[in-house]
């Protein structure tokens, strides 16, 4: 993986809560939610997105 290449230990990515497509391809591949989550209502509805973290190989 090119971040651990680049000296990295651990990766972090935030996925939409509703996009469970998206979170069974991370899920698979490694990745685990960490149980933060952060709401976004600038654009005058509440998007809901979970954090997902893994460390490098």
């Amino acid at each position: 993986m090119a971040l651990a290449q680049a000296g990295y230990e651990k990766a972090t990515l935030w996925v939409m809560e509703a996009n469970v497509r998206a979170r069974r391809f991370y899920e698979s591949n490694g990745w685990h939610s960490d149980g933060s989550v952060k709401q976004d209502e600038t654009r005058g509805f509440v998007l809901t997105e979970i954090r997902y973290r893994r460390v490098v190989n």
